[in-house]
């Protein structure tokens, strides 16, 4: 556990990050934009210990309403629930998450994080932890990295975000214990670390991706479909080159947005891929559907 003198001190300096921190309206549609300024003023006035239930972060740390009942239904049907799916899904403390009301051992987020790594799996009869590296857009607070270093993923896991976001997912991160890799020293790791990069450090990145002959996994669960034309662009097609699996989340549209026509396209720029697309359950709207390769 992280003790009490070395929380104050992490989340000082999360404070003072998330008073530096700007917000870019370039990278962001004005959704995210409102929630990177809503997380600064929480991080003002909030609970240091329960920031996870700040309202800033509800898109991030969410409630039993947003998880389907079959989700966590179908993982305890799994013959691995007790080996496997039932560990993984074993949430900590740090920052409070909200409670599950069917498991309080878990949370929803955590429950819908190992429905999508389960569902990845019995459709691909893939891996992720065969990736040297995983690329993930939008990582929320970091329980999706959390739950693949649980899981034994033991590479490097990137994941791209807006400074505020960031922020976030380096403090839950660092309290949870985890190794953080600066950006100016990523590398090929043998040891589990986290990365997190932003708009500036994208094209670095994708200099190391491409030099060094690395398995990437690409992660996106409804961030990607949520930002605007402009940094799919940034990203796409150079992350093509590396890429060799793909875990995505994405709701029909957003804004002005038609992802069911831009994902069609994604998956047409791969062709050598096995793309598999499911329809996702949901509790109500808007509809979503998963693409794996």
């Amino acid at each position: 556990m992280t003790e009490l003198s070395d929380h104050n001190e992490i989340y000082q300096q999360f404070l003072r990050e998330t008073e530096a921190n700007s917000s870019d309206q370039r990278l962001a549609t004005h959704h995210w934009v409102r929630r990177c300024q809503q997380i600064k003023e929480d991080a003002r006035i909030g609970n240091q210990f329960d920031f996870l239930r700040w309202p800033s972060l509800a898109d991030f740390s969410v409630t039993d309403s947003w998880v389907p009942s079959e989700c966590y239904d179908e993982l305890r049907r799994s013959p691995e629930w007790n080996s496997r799916w039932f560990p993984l899904t074993r949430e900590n403390k740090v920052g409070t998450p909200k409670d599950f009301s069917r498991d309080f051992g878990t949370s929803p987020i955590l429950v819908q994080h190992a429905y999508h790594l389960l569902r990845y799996e019995m459709a691909t009869h893939k891996s992720l932890l065969n990736c040297n590296v995983i690329f993930e857009i939008g990582g929320g607070y970091g329980s999706f990295c959390r739950l693949l270093r649980n899981a034994g993923f033991s590479g490097l896991h990137v994941i791209y975000d807006l400074p505020h976001i960031s922020s976030i997912q380096r403090l839950y991160l660092t309290l949870s214990g985890f190794t953080e890799v600066p950006r100016e020293e990523i590398s090929q790791r043998e040891e589990h670390g986290f990365c997190l990069i932003v708009d500036d450090y994208l094209d670095s990145t994708f200099n190391f991706f491409e030099s060094n002959n690395i398995r990437v996994g690409f992660v996106a669960t409804w961030s990607l479909s949520e930002t605007p034309m402009s940094v799919r662009e940034r990203i796409f097609p150079r992350l093509y080159r590396v890429c060799e699996q793909y875990l995505i989340a994405s709701q029909l549209a957003w804004e002005t947005i038609n992802n069911v026509e831009y994902f069609s396209a994604f998956a047409i720029s791969r062709p050598e891929l096995n793309w598999l697309k499911e329809k996702m359950p949901r509790t109500g709207p808007p509809p979503s559907f998963y693409l794996f390769a």
